[in-house]
């Protein structure tokens, strides 16, 4: 049983200090984390459009759209690769984009509200243009908002890993006392056998 908490002492430690090493790397210099995964995902896409593209020219029967195609792909990870911070803005922009159109819709339905005499219709315009305010931001500082999600990420990642290693030690610890009572009544019966 030792041993294989021992096993399972050193994974989960290794681990830890992994899951933290990278959490102080994100809270640290979280642009450079999202320009190195972009990237990395740039040159994923590149890989796959080379992968579709090299068949087709070496084809008899090759398909142009198909070429036409595996060379796109392969430009867009090229694009993404030397525009990783644009690459990573897009999703908080589309989000920025959706917010600030629902906070439209919801500022036309809240001069409908007024209009029928809707009971606290003028909290439904505060959330409107909440709403509003918030795509804007999204819009506006959209790689700030992924650098942020990163840091948020890496202080996720440091608690896992401290926490990993906390419980780590105290089941280890729990199991030493387990084994030092165990041999200690063990040591108590032999005594009080050689009395006997």
């Amino acid at each position: 049983m030792m041993e294989k908490l021992k096993s399972i002492k050193l994974n989960v430690t290794l681990s830890a200090i992994l899951s933290v090493a990278i959490g102080v790397l994100l809270v640290a210099c979280p642009g450079t984390i999202v320009t190195i995964l972009a990237r990395l995902i740039a040159v994923i896409i590149i890989a796959s459009g080379v992968v579709l593209l090299l068949p087709q020219i070496f084809d008899a029967d090759r398909s142009y759209l198909s070429i036409i195609v595996a060379i796109l792909i392969a430009m867009i990870g090229l694009w993404m690769f030397f525009s990783p911070k644009l690459v990573a803005s897009i999703i908080p922009i589309a989000i920025g984009v959706l917010l600030v159109v629902h906070g439209v819709q919801d500022l036309s339905m809240a001069i409908e509200g007024k209009k029928n005499k809707a009971n606290n219709w003028w909290s439904i315009i505060l959330m409107a243009v909440l709403n509003i305010v918030l795509g804007v931001l999204c819009i506006g500082n959209a790689f700030g908002l992924v650098e942020i999600g990163m840091m948020l990420i890496g202080i996720m990642l440091i608690y896992d890993g401290i926490s990993d290693m906390f419980i780590v030690h105290k089941v280890n610890k729990a199991a030493k006392d387990v084994v030092d009572s165990t041999i200690t009544r063990e040591e108590n019966v032999d005594d009080y056998n050689e009395y006997m």
